[in-house]
C-alpha cells in the first residue's frame, strides 16, 4: 500500500510523468517480490535519466551539452550513472522542484507539503514572519557546492554568488 501511496504522491506533488511513475511502481514490486530487482532498479535509473535529459538537456554555443533548468546553467554529468541520478532525482528535487513546478512560491503551506516527500526538502522558506528566500542582488555563498546546482539557481536569481567545494 505504502508504494503505491508513494507512486500517487510522485505523480501529484513531484509532477512524475507515467513512464517514470509506471517504472517506479515496477521497480518497488519487483524489490518486494524479489523478482529480478536489480534489473528493475536499472530500469528505472535509465527511464528517470532519459525523462530528465530530454527535459532539461539543451545544446551548448561551444558543441557540448549543458542543462538548462530554467536559466540555471548546469555541466551535463550524464555520463556518470550514479552521479547523474542522484542529481536527478535528489538535488533537482530540493533545489529545483518549487521554481520548475510550484512558480519559485516558496509559501509555507507549500514547503510543509514538500517536505514529507523530498529527502533534504526545499531550500527556500517564506512565510507571514520568516523570507528565506533568494532575490536580485543578495549575496549567496555556497559552501559545499558540488556541481553547483544551489549556486546555479542562485545565480538565475540575479544573486550574487560565491560557490566553494572542497576538493581532497
Amino acid at each position: 500500500m505504502k508504494l503505491l501511496q508513494n507512486t500517487i504522491n510522485g505523480l501529484r506533488y513531484k509532477h512524475w510523468g507515467l513512464h517514470e511513475a509506471f517504472a517506479y511502481l515496477l521497480k518497488g514490486i519487483a524489490r518486494e517480490l524479489k523478482i529480478a530487482p536489480n534489473f528493475f532498479l536499472d530500469y528505472y535509473i535509465k527511464v528517470v535519466c532519459n525523462d530528465f535529459k530530454k527535459k532539461w538537456l539543451k545544446k551548448s554555443d561551444n558543441e557540448g551539452y549543458h542543462f538548462d533548468i530554467n536559466g540555471a546553467k548546469l555541466p551535463d554529468i550524464s555520463a556518470d550513472k550514479n552521479t547523474f541520478f542522484s542529481f536527478t532525482k535528489l538535488i533537482f528535487e530540493d533545489v529545483f522542484l518549487i521554481p520548475c513546478f510550484y512558480k519559485d512560491n516558496h509559501d509555507r503551506t507549500i514547503v510543509e507539503l514538500l517536505d514529507k516527500y523530498l529527502i533534504d526538502g526545499p531550500y527556500s522558506y517564506k512565510d507571514k514572519t520568516f523570507n528565506v528566500t533568494i532575490n536580485k542582488n543578495d549575496v549567496v555563498i555556497d559552501a559545499g557546492a558540488w556541481i553547483g546546482d544551489f549556486s546555479a539557481y542562485a545565480a538565475s536569481k540575479g544573486a550574487i554568488t560565491y560557490a566553494y567545494e572542497l576538493v581532497e
